[in-house]
């Protein structure tokens, strides 16, 4: 088992320079996160993609102001260039930035990322921010009728999709931020 890096990383809070490769890498993993975004089944108001494979590896490698940067960014063009028919809501934007973060907070410089710090984001993530802050987003802009009794309606689909797709999302996550390819980029790209 290897060790963990638990000790808070001098300048977690500044934007770290990014030489040719690292910017590179960061490139490739915006254009994923763009195709796997492409890559959803569902409804506007009960989807589900493999997205936050990409975010979380950006996370784990770049830390909390790439990550957020990155994901306003991926919001902002994901909604107004890639799928302009969609509609451009500040809300989901704020959420996309949350999620960036809580993944940098429990992902950044950890050599190995425990199923600990996996559960805790991956909860926070899709239970706070999913299931929580999307569901208000899209109540506040669909609902006519603005009571509980709309909102739980709302929310009950979108909570047992959450619910559901918890545990797959734990596995996927572990096992990609974890295996031998990733931990060798990061040795490559990174030097660490």
């Amino acid at each position: 088992m290897a060790v963990q890096n638990t000790t808070p990383v001098k300048g977690t809070w500044s934007l770290p320079k990014l030489d040719v490769s690292q910017f590179v890498v960061l490139a490739l993993l915006v254009g994923l996160d763009i195709v796997l975004g492409k890559l959803t089944v569902g409804t506007n108001v009960l989807k589900i993609s493999f997205v936050f494979v990409a975010m979380s590896l950006i996370a784990k490698w770049y830390g909390p102001v790439w990550t957020m940067m990155i994901a306003t960014i991926l919001d902002v063009v994901g909604a107004t260039i890639i799928n302009p028919s969609g509609t451009f809501f500040l809300g989901f934007t704020l959420s996309a930035i949350t999620a960036g973060l809580i993944y940098a907070l429990f992902y950044y410089n950890q050599v190995h990322v425990s199923w600990l710090r996996i559960l805790g984001a991956v909860g926070l993530v899709t239970f706070v921010v999913n299931a929580g802050m999307n569901t208000l987003w899209l109540f506040i802009m669909y609902s006519q009728v603005h009571t509980w009794d709309s909102f739980v309606t709302l929310l009950m689909p979108r909570l047992i999709k959450s619910i559901m797709m918890y545990p797959i999302q734990v596995i996927v996550t572990y096992a990609f931020l974890n295996n031998a390819a990733v931990k060798q980029a990061t040795k490559k790209i990174f030097n660490k």
